[in-house]
């Protein structure tokens, strides 16, 4: 991954916590000194083109000084990752779960109700075990993208 394009994953992150720290959602929980984050997704989250060193889910436990756990499986849509989503939960035992997906399945023409499906379920499993949950919108394969509606 070049610096360029690491650096657009860590601030497109840095966005995602700061408009979740600003939206009507619950608010995060303080995380403590043996807390864990789950870092769940795609080829974004496993740091496809990156040295491990520079995967997003490595720099932001840097930042944070907590382990972050990095689950991300390059070329996974919403479906299989909701297939894979209970077992890594019950395996981590994260506070906060940083769920990335569903680019995959924009890329494959997934009906977008179908991937807002498999998002909302797996939002309402982490949350059904008192996991808080940021969903991290990706961009629509577009010239000019933007986010799907149904982040």
């Amino acid at each position: 991954m070049t610096r360029m394009r690491f650096r657009r994953s860590l601030a497109t992150l840095t966005v995602a916590f700061t408009l979740a720290a600003c939206s009507d959602a619950s608010p995060l929980p303080r995380l403590g000194a043996d807390d864990v984050v789950l870092a769940f997704g795609d080829s974004i989250t496993y740091g496809t083109g990156a040295r491990p060193a520079e995967s997003y889910p490595e720099v932001l436990a840097q930042l944070i000084g907590r382990r972050v756990v990095g689950a991300g499986v390059p070329g996974e849509v919403t479906a299989n990752g909701l297939q894979r989503l209970p077992e890594v939960l019950d395996e981590v035992k994260p506070k906060i779960l940083l769920l990335c997906l569903g680019g995959n399945d924009m890329l494959r023409k997934v009906e977008p109700v179908a991937i807002e499906a498999n998002l909302r379920t797996m939002v309402r499993i982490a949350r059904d075990r008192g996991i808080a949950v940021v969903l991290i919108a990706v961009p629509k394969p577009a010239l000019f993208g933007g986010n799907a509606a149904f982040y």
